[in-house]
């Protein structure tokens, strides 16, 4: 699947990877949420891998959009695994950090299925 400035693609029997591009337009939350939901309940989904090696900064609004993704899948029992992160992306994320993440972060999918 590929609109609205993002691709969710499967990448194992119950593992999704998405990977948003610079255009992606978290603004309008709800129709994003509904659409990643959908998608990830008629496919049996159980883990989303979200790429942000195209995030250069994660500002507070932004952290809030992993934060309500993380959250809403959350409910349908989905986890979330933020990948891929620059360092800059992880600096101004430490920076901007308020709450603990509704989210986990690993290197990469390699480095998240080992610690799990």
């Amino acid at each position: 699947m590929q609109s609205n400035g993002l691709r969710l693609t499967q990448i194992g029997s119950s593992d999704f990877l998405l990977e948003p591009s610079r255009s992606l337009d978290i603004q309008n939350q709800g129709a994003l949420l509904e659409l990643i939901i959908s998608k990830l309940q008629e496919l049996r989904g159980k883990r989303l891998y979200y790429d942000l090696s195209e995030q250069v900064l994660i500002d507070p609004v932004y952290y809030a959009w992993l934060n309500t993704l993380a959250v809403a899948l959350y409910t349908i029992n989905v986890t979330t695994v933020c990948i891929h992160m620059q360092p800059t992306a992880a600096y101004a994320l430490a920076q901007n950090m308020l709450v603990a993440p509704k989210f986990e972060t690993a290197i990469d999918i390699a480095a998240w299925r080992k610690s799990s």
